[in-house]
């Protein structure tokens, strides 16, 4: 049974991705979101590092271990966000969220890779589908916008390649914090953990010392250092050795993947600032677009974008984490956010930029990638109903 916290994560998750969207197409036509400039990128780590903040028990508990495992996931989060957030500028709004779906293959194809999770028939269908939809709308997307195809090209290309980087970081988050969750952890120590226990990260912490002392796991406390790092309280005994209980929460994740506002911001006062004529100032003058170079207007629009990241990430690691019921769940979302943001493109930004007007191949592709998204995640299910429900039916046949 899905938690509360993880339905209002998943809302404002859902409400963000749509908002994060139009905002930054909105930043790019008033002419300050040049892919050279950093700005976007650094938006969403700064509005990650103030959503971290929120939740401060993940500074609080914040030990070493966690940078040292979260790390690697740190430098493939900047790198995925760089190549997205320049398809876009690319592309458009519209064509981008929809190449983005791939994260479902992607995230499929990772988990096969890494851990041999099985695919299944219908899973396939439904990854095949993903393919053949994505690719017929981005065909037509380059071929209806044939005076700057290059461009098109290279953002869906950089799309994909986001969507591949962001499918690995999410299966080795989902992985990290369902290895090393509080309640998995103590459960292995013979400690029951209901639903009451984990809202309570004190008695969480009371549980694990209670449990982890002595001979409740088959470790002589004479022996052994013990050491809860989830909170930085340990019982010292003479021996040299330790025995470590690694805790990783969906805070402290949020706060060191938060950590890419370093090289963001350390980009923008190097380089962006001293070169602000040429990277925002004199392209937003020149813009021919409304409140172009009406900097009142701007920086609102990016305190907003900012804060929409900021939403949007901190709901991504409260779901990322909820086992396979919240995977599928987040897969029939992405698609349905595809289309709600597929669609906003057309209706908000269709007469000002013709790269975001729907045409028919690309409604059929749009489709098609949200039908393929949600049988890649109930297909299964759906496959097990009527062969179950085949299966009574023979078996009633049977004893008449």
């Amino acid at each position: 049974m899905l938690s509360l916290k993880f339905w209002v994560a998943l809302f404002f998750f859902d409400i963000t991705g749509l908002s994060n969207s139009l905002l930054a197409n909105e930043l790019d036509l008033l002419g300050v979101a040049k892919p050279t400039n950093g700005l976007q990128v650094m938006a969403l780590y700064v509005g990650q590092f103030l959503g971290s903040l929120l939740f401060y028990q993940g500074w609080l508990t914040l030990r070493w271990y966690h940078i040292r495992k979260v790390a690697p996931l740190v430098v493939l989060d900047v790198v995925s966000n760089i190549a997205y957030w320049t398809a876009l500028l690319k592309a458009g709004s519209g064509i981008t969220t929809v190449v983005y779906t791939t994260i479902v293959v992607f995230s499929a194809l990772f988990q096969f890779l890494l851990f041999g999770k099985r695919l299944t028939y219908s899973k396939m269908v439904g990854i095949a589908g993903i393919i053949g939809f994505v690719s017929l709308a981005s065909v037509d997307q380059v071929q209806s916008n044939s005076e700057d195809a290059g461009s098109m090209l290279l953002g869906v290309i950089l799309a994909a390649a986001a969507a591949a980087g962001f499918g690995l970081d999410f299966v080795i988050a989902n992985y990290l914090l369902e290895v090393y969750s509080p309640e998995r952890l103590l459960n292995q120590s013979g400690v029951h953990v209901g639903s009451d226990d984990t809202s309570d990260p004190h008695l969480l912490k009371r549980r694990a010392a209670g449990s982890i002392n002595g001979k409740d796991i088959g470790v002589d406390e004479s022996d052994l250092e013990v050491k809860m790092l989830a909170d930085g309280d340990y019982d010292e005994c003479d021996s040299g050795q330790d025995r470590r209980i690694e805790v990783i929460t969906e805070a402290q994740l949020q706060v060191v993947m938060s950590l890419g506002i370093i090289p963001s911001v350390l980009y923008f006062l190097c380089f962006t600032i001293p070169f602000r004529q040429e990277q925002i100032i004199q392209p937003s003058n020149h813009v021919d677009y409304p409140n172009g170079g009406n900097w009142r207007y701007i920086w609102m629009i990016y305190v907003f974008f900012i804060m929409s990241n900021g939403t949007h990430q901190t709901g991504y690691f409260y779901t990322v984490g909820e086992g396979p019921i919240a995977a599928v769940t987040v897969s029939v979302n992405k698609g349905l956010q595809s289309a709600i943001v597929f669609l906003g493109s057309d209706f908000v930004y269709c007469k000002v930029q013709h790269s975001q007007c729907l045409t028919t191949l690309k409604i059929i592709g749009m489709i098609g990638v949200v039908l393929s998204v949600i049988w890649y995640a109930v297909g299964d299910l759906v496959i097990k109903r009527f062969s179950s429900r085949g299966n009574n039916d023979f078996h009633i046949m049977e004893t008449r």
